[in-house]
């Protein structure tokens, strides 16, 4: 019985981290956006990144529709990702950028989720993925 809990848990600690490292998004647009909005990047990978060392990525997007895109709001649901993107309207043919930024704090794997909410429908966000991992935390010399 001793073994088979312990099989147990190396196997959902296996299952666990192989499906954290697996994470991506559906690249089905089902919102009022699909048709209008062409999301050229929905998840980014920043590779390693050095701890304590901020990281930003661009998300792009074309605007698809014979009308202006708004980009109404960004919103991530912790303090250490913030979103930064013009508030102008993006014209039918144009592009636009959001820019992802993660603070680095909390070394390890990290799959930071934002949501976008556009004029074309204002009741479903769009998700994008900011993902990588931050190196260990460097050791403070002695000073000696």
């Amino acid at each position: 019985m001793k073994h088979l809990i312990t099989l147990s848990i190396v196997f959902l600690s296996f299952w666990t981290a192989s499906s954290v490292k697996a994470q991506t998004l559906k690249a089905v647009d089902n919102s009022q956006n699909a048709g209008k909005v062409e999301w050229l990047d929905r998840q980014v990978t920043t590779g390693n990144v050095p701890f304590g060392t901020p990281v930003t990525r661009e998300f792009r997007f074309k605007n698809i529709s014979s009308e202006n895109l708004l980009i109404l709001q960004v919103k991530s649901s912790c303090h250490c990702t913030v979103a930064e993107w013009d508030h102008n309207p993006v014209e039918p043919g144009k592009t636009g950028v959001i820019k992802i930024s993660y603070d680095a704090q909390k070394e390890g794997d990290f799959y930071r989720i934002v949501s976008v909410i556009t004029n074309f429908d204002s009741m479903q966000s769009i998700p994008l993925a900011l993902v990588g991992k931050v190196d260990k935390k460097p050791e403070a010399s002695s000073g000696n």
